[in-house]
């Protein structure tokens, strides 16, 4: 197996994680009436924070200084948010489609998102 397509694997493994995660506040939020944004936004954000550590030292193996890495991802990961907010928001109230499959389709194009941007802008050993 490739270093790049082991970096994929080890990203997907993560993100399974994270998604984990953010279901579970999500479906919790959801169902205790929390508006749909609020609980998007805490739920992605807890998410976030175990992407954040396990992307940058296992998945992309980096270390020393972190702060600039940080905001990077804290920004990529502001445009995704908004980009998967509205894909649900879309999915849900112009399609009518069922909640959670909205979510799960909006997580799924975060996946591309924060790979590309990840490998490519965030843990690039270039932007180091």
């Amino acid at each position: 197996m490739s270093k790049r397509s082991l970096e994929f694997v080890r990203f997907c493994l993560v993100g399974t994680v994270n998604t984990g995660v953010d279901f579970t506040v999500f479906t919790v939020l959801s169902n205790m009436g929390v508006l749909l944004l609020v609980a998007q936004c805490v739920s992605y954000t807890c998410g976030v924070l175990n992407s954040f550590l396990l992307n940058r030292t296992w998945t992309f193996r980096r270390r020393g200084q972190s702060t600039g890495q940080l905001i990077r991802f804290l920004a990529l990961n502001l445009g995704t948010l908004t980009i998967t907010y509205g894909l649900l928001v879309y999915f849900h109230n112009s399609l009518a489609w069922p909640l959670l499959v909205c979510k799960l389709l909006a997580t799924g194009a975060s996946l591309g998102i924060n790979y590309i941007g990840s490998r490519l802008w965030i843990f690039s050993p270039i932007s180091l």
